[in-house]
């Protein structure tokens, strides 16, 4: 985004990429779903796969996976947990949050700027992505009543719906 600096460009990233905020948003519902206790087990596997992710971006020009698939397709199957309200196991949760975190990364390039500005945008994303998870997953964890935690539910299957939908106009053939 022109006007605003690296920085804060990196920290908007995950808002605005689609495959990043529906991945980051159901994984974060996810984990405020299980409580605290899942969240002092995941958030430092998350962190430390995100910088991993966002290193290998800063020197990667082209990524080697299909990243945007593989998000949008963890993002329905996460989203399908959470609407289903079965969290996995702590130890799986962290596993599934350094993957995607990793992902994340990844898929965070920024080409064509110098090191001191890609280091920016990318500290900036790392910092953006971690506070997307802490916040919704506060949130999450703090809906306690009935109603609340339908709403989470309702999310997770609109997560999923929509990944669905992107997955479906990302695969079909071009004509």
């Amino acid at each position: 985004m022109p006007g605003i600096g690296e920085f804060y460009g990196g920290m908007l990233h995950p808002v605005l990429v689609l495959s990043h905020l529906l991945a980051l948003l159901v994984f974060a519902l996810l984990v405020g779903q299980r409580g605290v206790r899942a969240m002092q087990l995941t958030y430092p596997p998350f962190m430390l796969a995100l910088c991993i992710g966002l290193f290998i971006a800063g020197f990667e020009r082209q990524p080697a996976l299909p990243n945007e698939t593989l998000l949008l397709t963890l993002a329905m199957l996460l989203g399908l947990l959470v609407a289903a309200q079965r969290p996995p196991p702590e130890g799986l949760l962290s596993i599934l949050g350094a993957a995607l975190a990793l992902l994340v990364g990844m898929d965070s390039g920024v080409p064509d700027l110098p090191r001191r500005e890609t280091f920016a945008a990318l500290l900036g994303c790392w910092l953006g992505a971690t506070l997307l998870l802490v916040m919704f997953a506060g949130v999450t964890e703090m809906a306690q009543r009935n109603w609340q935690r339908i709403a989470v539910r309702v999310a997770g299957s609109w997560t999923t719906a929509s990944a669905v939908l992107v997955l479906a106009l990302a695969l079909r053939p071009v004509a």
